[in-house]
């Protein structure tokens, strides 16, 4: 094999390094392309999930109202009523394993979790203390679906001394 002959297999033997390293890259970066594709197909594919769930037990809630109105009302001791209160109960807990919780109502009045439906002037209690729940709130996923109705307590409006004078008729 002569010097000339040497050189030129030397030479494309560089250049199929060279093509091998670049189809190398090419086919790391197709790689990592195709793993974050997957990723965000599967990020995407939970929260079409997540916000379908969502959409559901939104329309589930006036359900569990329902419940807890008839509940409220019913005699509390025959078979109906417990019978009434189990199914409450298994519903509620199906749609809590599906992330829905109940607004826990605290001392305090919260505009982001409660509504107020009801204004109670007393100075028995700190003003803005919710006093009763009307109807319960709900969350899904930290998100507030329905605010919990309450009335919130209000220091009593003060009745001001009007110091009106009578209007006469003489003019002076």
């Amino acid at each position: 094999m002569s010097e000339k002959d040497k050189k030129e297999l030397t030479q494309e033997c560089e250049e199929l390094k060279e093509k091998y390293k670049e189809l190398e890259e090419y086919a790391k970066r197709l790689k990592a392309e195709y793993e974050n594709y997957r990723e965000e197909v599967a990020r995407e594919k939970r929260e079409l999930i997540k916000n379908a769930n969502e959409y559901l037990i939104s329309k589930l809630i006036p359900v569990l109202d329902d419940f807890e109105r008839a509940l409220n009302q019913g005699e509390k001791r025959n078979a109906f009523y417990e019978g009434v209160k189990m199914i409450y109960k298994k519903l509620l807990n199906v749609l809590e394993k599906e992330g829905l919780a109940k607004i826990h109502v605290g001392e305090k009045f919260d505009p982001f979790e409660h509504e107020a439906v009801e204004r109670v002037e007393t100075e028995d209690v700190e003003e803005y203390t919710i006093l009763e729940v009307v109807e319960s709130g709900y969350k899904f996923h930290g998100k507030v679906l329905k605010p919990a109705k309450v009335k919130v307590a209000v220091k009593p409006r003060k009745k001001e001394e009007r110091n009106v004078e009578e209007p006469s008729d003489k003019k002076e």
